[in-house]
């Protein structure tokens, strides 16, 4: 008997640092699957490098058996992975080719991809917060967590806009439909840039925790006494914990392993029964809401995130069979392929300021080209607002028009925070008649 295997599903990693042309676009840019496809066949034309050079893919080590017995292997693809599973082929009576798996997978089975760092480099390119107080990773899910998804993205909705919240660099808020942007500060005060695209991991995606772990304060304010305490999906109370310090609290242990076998998720389950939430309060009115989902096997810090599929979900538009029981990929009367569910995650490279350093610490004079790109602060140049990194070079945008001009792009992604507390990639550069010094 033929071994015949077909495309179950695939995960495009859409990273903006990688999927970056020269010209400045990028895959966001295009509303439509079939667009970002197409964008990406070209840049694979173009041999340029994907994400999976800085990320792998595999599944956890206590479920290889278990996918083993249903024929799933897992198989890297440009720019994220592919799930292909072994199958029967039959044809039906108008002559579609149609494919059914050889060993039947059950409608609640949870297919688990990690999705590991292969160096730390990943954290400086990738946006996200850097002082968050809870060490969670991304969980990525066809399954609604904390809300309803949109089709065909495995992320979370991006919170809307919070006057009371202290934004990060960078850090994404919704300001109505179609309408995110993220967050920076500039001689003025706090920014906050338009991006294009939507549907971006974003903290509402970083859940996924060990049953033992710290939780930080990170507070501007002293904070001595402090009350956490763990709820469950229906506000019931699973347990609590009193920090106190004479000193400013600066982090607690929070140890629930004794609830393991409650919390950790299970072999079957629905996320909303498994979601927790960890409410802190304390000393000058500081209080913090985290949900949370636990998984001691999943959860490991050399992983960036994870990657959650289920056979059958609540929105048809995530499943991974047609209604008719077959898989997705088939072949019709005429001969046309209907291609695999192809399910994306937008990643939102590192926003900072790009800051002109003389390699020899003289100080940089601006010369009047780039007044409009570029300021002068002290010694040193930078750009007048934090610009998105990318793989490809590319040219600065002046503000309000198309006109661009060249400046070195950052080539060190060592993360730097200057004085006044922006991030900013540093670029060195010598005396010439671009960066003339004084």
């Amino acid at each position: 008997m033929s071994l015949i295997y077909k495309t179950l599903f695939e995960v495009k990693l859409l990273h903006e640092y990688y999927c970056t042309n020269a010209d400045g676009k990028t895959v966001f840019d295009f509303p439509l699957q079939q667009d970002r496809l197409n964008f990406l066949f070209g840049q694979f034309d173009a041999d340029k490098e994907s994400i999976s050079t800085d990320v792998e893919y595999k599944f956890p080590e206590e479920l290889e058996a278990l996918y083993s017995g249903y024929n799933l292997k897992l198989l890297p693809s440009w720019h994220g992975c592919k799930i292909a599973v072994r199958v029967n082929a039959h044809t039906l009576p108008d002559n579609s080719l149609v494919f059914e798996p050889f060993t039947p997978l059950p409608e609640n089975l949870n297919i688990y991809i990690l999705v590991s760092k292969k160096s730390a480099l990943f954290d400086n390119l990738t946006n996200s917060v850097l002082t968050g107080s809870v060490p969670a990773i991304y969980l990525f899910s066809n399954e609604d967590i904390t809300g309803a998804k949109l089709s065909p993205f495995l992320t979370s909705a991006v919170s809307a806009f919070d006057g009371a919240k202290i934004y990060e660099q960078g850090e994404l808020a919704s300001f109505g439909a179609n309408d995110i942007r993220e967050f920076y500060t500039d001689g003025t005060g706090g920014q906050f840039q338009p991006v294009t695209g939507s549907s971006f991991a974003n903290e509402n995606d970083r859940l996924l925790l060990p049953s033992k772990f710290y939780y930080s304060f990170n507070s501007e304010t002293p904070i001595n006494n402090a009350q956490l305490t763990l709820k469950d999906n229906g506000g019931n109370t699973v347990a609590s914990v009193a920090a106190t310090s004479a000193d400013s609290l600066q982090k607690t242990l929070l140890n629930f392993f004794d609830k393991a076998s409650q919390l950790n998720l299970a072999d079957t389950f629905l996320f909303p029964d498994l979601t927790y939430s960890l409410e802190v309060t304390g000393d000058n009115g500081y209080s913090k809401n985290y949900p949370m989902i636990f998984s001691d096997a999943l959860y490991d810090k050399t992983n960036w995130g994870v990657i959650h599929v289920k056979s059958k979900v609540t929105n048809s538009a995530f499943n991974l069979f047609a209604s008719d029981g077959f898989l997705i990929r088939r072949k019709n009367a005429a001969g046309i392929w209907t291609d695999a569910p192809v399910f994306e995650i937008f990643i939102k490279s590192r926003f900072n300021y790009w800051r002109y350093i003389n390699d020899t610490s003289q100080e940089l004079d601006l010369i009047p080209a780039l007044a409009d790109y570029l300021f002068k602060e002290d010694k040193i140049l930078l750009t007048k607002k934090p610009r998105s990194i990318s793989k490809s070079y590319f040219l600065l945008e002046k503000e309000g028009t198309t006109d661009t001009i060249y400046v070195p792009n950052p080539v060190s992604y060592d993360l730097k925070k200057d004085t006044k507390g922006r991030l900013c990639f540093d670029v060195i550069v010598p005396q010439s008649d671009l960066f003339p010094v004084i």
